[in-house]
């Protein structure tokens, strides 16, 4: 068995920068956001009518841009320095104030691997990119934010609520794409140094090196950021650590070539893991007598893990670790004749081993499971992938051509075995699954940008997106469920399977004014099935499920003044839902689910009440049923909102926010799928926070930044997720039902130097 989580050691450079006592760099360094490929550059130059310089537009907290036809929304660098708990994961930043976005989190801001729920499709359903490069898991396209791409990696957010163009590249543009960025490289000279406390004992601190354009080589410059998070958790017995480090070197090679280099590293550790989700047993939210076994602390909307070794819910049985690494090599160059390239090669890396105890019933003993003969699992996720986003524009008198290719090539060990979590030996339950696969993806397309009258432009284009799944799966002990079986004694099966889709797309923008467009879309999207397809007794599959598609249809403006900005949009997408299958003769063979319809209108608006003052709001009203029943999709809130009060004023800057999500269904998947089996109250989340930079400092340093905010201010504790432990559609009425709640009130503070 391994050690108990404790506490990281404190690194040397660690130590020498807690001394220092100081946060986040602040936003007066911070660049604009750059573009990549969603959402053009914010912050225009030249005259002041350009309504990308309005005041409406670079002071809200969510930009949209006219110069697209389709609706995007981009999150500020300030606004993430600013007005957001610094400690967050991407899914926190996300989820506050990104239009389409909601989720909560469980264990406290940047505490777990909170998730993105977008437009109402889950976390799978959309591409998520870093600096335009798409990255998720390969077995299927989900994504994990307590392990990639920290607060303090980040410099914006942008997002794209449509399949996209033919250009938008990834996995599962299904449900659209979030697009996370990197921090900009700053042109001066600077040292941050950063320390931040908050609620549930968190402690996050790291610096922050920008050396701006360097005297012995003044065309370059780069950017290293460093930093270490522990905390306990609003969960009992959910402690976090993490250590993370990035940089970022951006050089002209030539004076049409420039060159970025980008690379990642993340350690992350906690008492995560294990069986109970999403959250804690419903047993545990409703008081009652005490358990024969002391600890289950019934009552406590955090429950997760207890403190007592002779309970099997101890925390030192739950043991998650992961080690991730994201890197890119970047060439963008002007070619000449109009012809423009932008080239990334990238290499990824995630290791995530657990060890948990096997835990499936509430007040299970450590004796009592120890007995079993599936006492605890030993799980390892991995992979590594390599790939390559070639993109190629030409201008010409009637418009642009963007054509490219992107090519990945990955490979995933992975595997769950039953084991004794004190020992560590293999337990007489066997293996669950063992496989190793490989994953290919190729990726062109072309679209043509006609510029059919100064005001109109039409752009068609098509992708044709090509998966190839090569599978070695080993003999288990599953006859079913998540293992192909004993395989009657072979050494291993063998598969490979390719799925193909041509994704053809049109959208029109008209420029009613030069700060008024109007647009039209019809995009087409997908997502690769998973490599769980083949998890049948003997991989004996017959007929694989197509990849899942959608056709979305939608129209919208988007208006901008210096003293206000609105954007609207009404949508309806088709989607299919997800396939089902059925065995005879020992052959599976799968076929699609029913088809679901998504609608819904989507507006937000930025309000300068005065030139240091504003009002941000958005909304959005969803319909998501089954088209076979009238049924409503599970997890898709029947309507969002959101205000905004932001105040910048010298060195001041303040805000606060309020976010609705309303009511949401919960289905019961046990035995046959009932919908609508629970519904989940409507969730408000107010947030403060309040900045102050201290910039006529006598010393040797430039500033110093205070930082205080609270988020959930009233401390509201909503459900936000149900999964039954059994085929009745009442909760509470099994001991194995779960819940997930929110993590309720949480502060923060923080102090931020520069040098």
């Amino acid at each position: 068995m391994r050690k108990q989580v404790t506490k990281f050691k404190l690194h040397p450079i660690f130590a020498g920068m807690a001394m220092l006592g100081l946060v986040l760099p602040q936003s007066s360094f911070a660049q604009q956001v750059t573009d990549v490929g969603i959402v053009n550059a914010t912050g225009g130059v030249g005259e002041s009518t350009n309504p990308k310089n309005f005041d409406s537009v670079k002071l809200s907290p969510v930009r949209t841009s006219l110069e697209v036809a389709r609706p995007v929304a981009e999150l500020s660098q300030e606004y993430l320095d600013n007005f957001v708990a610094p400690m967050s994961n991407f899914a926190n930043m996300a989820n506050g104030m990104l239009p389409g976005a909601y989720g909560i989190s469980s264990n406290g801001p940047g505490n777990n691997d909170d998730k993105i729920w977008f437009r109402g499709f889950k976390d799978g359903s959309f591409t998520m990119t870093w600096d335009g490069i798409p990255f998720s898991d390969t077995n299927d396209p989900t994504h994990h934010s307590q392990a990639f791409f920290p607060a303090p990696f980040i410099g914006g957010i942008t997002s794209d609520r449509s399949p996209g163009t033919a250009a938008s590249i990834g996995p599962a543009n299904f449900g659209g794409t979030v697009g996370l960025l990197s921090r900009p490289v700053d042109n001066e000279h600077r040292v941050s140094a950063f320390y931040n406390y908050g609620s549930f004992n968190t402690n996050e601190y790291g610096m922050e090196v920008a050396s701006g354009y360097l005297e012995s080589n003044p065309n370059t410059k780069f950017l290293f950021n460093i930093h270490h998070m522990d905390s306990d958790g609003a969960q009992t017995y959910n402690r976090q650590y993490r250590d993370g480090a990035s940089f970022k070197l951006e050089t002209a090679l030539t004076p049409d070539t420039t060159m970025t280099i980008f690379a990642s590293w993340v350690h992350y550790l906690s008492n995560s893991g294990g069986t109970i989700q999403p959250s804690t047993y419903a047993v545990y939210t409703i008081p009652g007598a005490a358990a024969a076994v002391p600890g289950n602390y019934k009552g406590d909307l955090s429950y997760y893990n207890s403190n007592n070794p002779a309970r099997a819910d101890y925390l030192g049985y739950n043991k998650y670790d992961v080690t991730t690494s994201f890197n890119y090599l970047g060439f963008k160059s002007d070619l000449g004749g109009g012809w423009k390239l932008d080239n990334k090669t990238y290499f990824n890396y995630y290791a995530n081993q657990q060890n948990y105890a096997n835990i499936s019933a509430p007040d299970q003993t450590s004796a009592s499971l120890l007995a079993s003969s599936k006492p605890g699992v030993d799980k390892l996720n991995s992979y590594h992938t390599m790939g390559n986003i070639l993109r190629l524009s030409k201008d010409f008198e009637l418009g642009t051509l963007r054509t490219g290719i992107q090519t990945e090539r990955s490979d995933t060990p992975r595997h769950q075995v039953y084991v004794n979590y004190l020992t560590g030996n293999q337990a007489s339950g066997g293996v669950i699954f063992n496989e190793d696969f490989q994953t290919t993806i190729i990726q062109p397309y072309a679209e043509f940008a006609w510029k059919a009258t100064p005001a109109l432009t039409i752009t068609p284009g098509v992708k044709y997106n090509t998966f190839t799944h090569s599978l070695t799966q080993f003999p288990d002990n599953s006859a079913s469920g998540k293992g192909v079986g004993n395989l009657n004694g072979a050494a291993n099966v063998m598969n490979s399977r390719t799925f193909t889709d041509v994704l053809p797309f049109i959208d029109a923008r008209y420029m009613i004014q030069k700060n008024w467009s109007v647009y039209a879309q019809y995009s087409t999207g997908d997502v690769i099935p998973p490599t769980s397809t083949y998890d049948v007794t003997g991989s004996l599959v017959g007929t694989l499920p197509d990849p899942m598609k959608t056709k979305t249809y939608q129209v919208g403006t988007v208006f901008q003044t210096p003293k206000y900005s609105f954007d609207f949009d009404i949508f309806q997408t088709n989607a299919d839902t997800s396939f089902n299958s059925q065995t005879v003769n020992g052959i599976t063979n799968y076929y699609q689910g029913p088809a679901t319809t998504y609608r819904g209108a989507e507006a937000s608006g930025n309000i300068m009440l005065d030139r240091n003052f504003n009002l941000y709001l958005n909304a959005a009203y969803y319909n998501a049923t089954y088209d076979t029943t009238g049924l409503s999709v599970a997890s898709v809130p029947q309507d969002m909102e959101t205000v905004g009060l932001f105040y910048r004023q010298n060195n001041w800057s303040l805000g606060g926010t309020v976010k609705r999500i309303g009511a949401q269904w919960q289905d019961n998947t046990n035995a046959s799928q009932i919908n609508q089996a629970y519904q989940l109250d409507s969730m408000i989340l107010t947030n403060l926070s309040a900045n102050y930079t201290f910039s006529d400092i006598p010393s040797y340093m430039k500033s110093v930044k205070v930082r205080f905010g609270i988020d959930n201010i009233f401390d509201t504790r909503n459900i936000a997720g149900v999964k039954f432990g059994s085929a009745t559609s009442t909760l509470g009425a099994s001991a194995t039902d779960t819940v997930l709640y929110t993590s309720g009130r949480s502060m923060y503070m923080g102090v931020s130097g520069n040098f």
